[in-house]
């Protein structure tokens, strides 16, 4: 007996009044095949019996070759055009510019992978061990900021760049230094904090011209020093990690792709000309589905305050009332680094995250995890000033 005729039995039989359970099991199937082809005699007509086709009911509509060449195009012509994104969010909306409807975000993305137009990067996985962060809601809350450097010019030698971006609308500051000093890196912040604003936060990696002295790490170097005289909190990402500062270092790769190799620089003076044209560029134009399709300067909240124009750093920068965060993984040995300092820490923040925080009115370090202080310490700082009289800033 085939498929087919067992089909019609079953049914036939219960019509004749035997109970599903009796007739599918006496022809070695189950319940589910039972009441399937039940249903498929009330309610599928004469030819019930026969298999339903498997292909959707619904097939959508591949997008039409002109939309497919205009995808194209635009694509090609983004990346043509000197400091533009290529994806598919720029595409979408330069589409749009044109008076051209376009095809949803995915629908883009399928035509870049589908002509090989897709650059892929590896995706970062998380540990899910919970990392202590602020809630940004708002423009001047926390910036991040790395130098990205040596890069060199054929013609004219080696340069750095000190980059910061604002965390809640993605503003920039670029600022090519010849050297990696703390006094061209006060520069730059200093005329970050006059062209974005002030934040409440600058947070930033370890290296030493950002912290200060091995030697004498209670001492407190330039750039934390500058922060504590505006009323700006330093917060030091983990050590060895970078990609805590994750906006700051995706801007990284968008200014060596889009800006430093985009181009041929004859000098170092042309190079900071650029790179002013570069930041403009950037803040009107570039689009990032993180700001909901925005541009940064479509996003900023406009809590700006602006550093004065004529800012001068004091003569005697001495160490100013304020906070200095420090966020540290506790690994096996238990150790808080602080600035190349040890403290030993309990066993229940092994291989956990904390939050350190050195009080410079009160001198005192306070340890947090999960926002819980479980140990605070003494902090001695000292009272003598750095003499920048000699230093031109």
């Amino acid at each position: 007996m085939d498929e087919k005729e067992l089909r019609e039995q079953a049914v036939r039989r219960y019509e004749n009044g035997e109970s599903p359970k009796e007739i599918y099991q006496s022809l070695g199937k189950g319940k589910t095949w039972f009441f399937k082809w039940l249903k498929r005699s009330k309610h599928n007509g004469e030819n019930w019996t026969e298999n339903l086709s498997r292909r959707p009911h619904r097939v959508r509509k591949r997008v039409d070759r002109t939309m497919e060449q205009a995808v194209i195009e635009a694509r090609k012509h983004l990346e043509k055009t000197l400091y533009a994104q290529i994806g598919a969010l720029n595409i979408s909306w330069h589409l749009s510019q044109q008076g051209i409807t376009p095809p949803p975000i995915s629908t883009i993305n399928k035509v870049l992978k589908r002509n090989n137009l897709v650059r892929k990067s590896p995706k970062y996985e998380a540990k899910n061990i919970d990392y202590p962060s602020l809630e940004i809601t708002r423009s001047n809350y926390l910036h991040q900021f790395d130098v990205v450097g040596p890069r060199y010019l054929k013609d004219n030698g080696r340069f750095y760049s000190d980059n910061i971006i604002d965390a809640y609308d993605r503003r920039c500051s670029v600022n090519p230094v010849r050297r990696q000093t703390n006094i061209d890196i006060t520069n730059a912040l200093i005329r970050c904090w006059q062209t974005l604003g002030i934040p409440a936060y600058l947070q930033m990696d370890n290296k030493l011209p950002m912290r200060g002295s091995n030697r004498y790490p209670h001492s407190f170097g330039l750039v934390i020093r500058l922060c504590l005289h505006l009323n700006i909190q330093p917060i030091f990402i983990p050590l060895k990690e970078p990609w805590r500062n994750a906006i700051i270092e995706r801007f990284q790769d968008v200014f060596d792709k889009g800006f430093f190799r985009s181009q041929y620089f004859k000098d170092f003076p042309y190079l900071l000309q650029q790179a002013r044209g570069f930041e403009t560029f950037h803040d009107q134009n570039h689009r990032y589905s993180t700001l909901e399709g925005k541009t940064p300067i479509e996003k900023c909240s406009g809590h700006i305050t602006l550093l004065p124009p004529d800012f001068r750093v004091p003569e005697k920068l001495g160490i100013a009332p304020g906070y200095v965060h420090l966020v540290r993984f506790i690994r096996s040995n238990r150790v808080l680094d602080i600035f190349g300092e040890r403290f030993s820490m309990p066993l229940e923040v092994e291989y956990e995250y904390v939050w350190a925080t050195i009080d410079t009115a009160k001198e005192t370090l306070s340890i947090y995890h999960d926002s819980k202080l479980i140990e605070k310490l003494d902090y001695p700082l000292p009272k003598t000033a750095i003499d920048l009289s000699k230093i031109d800033l």
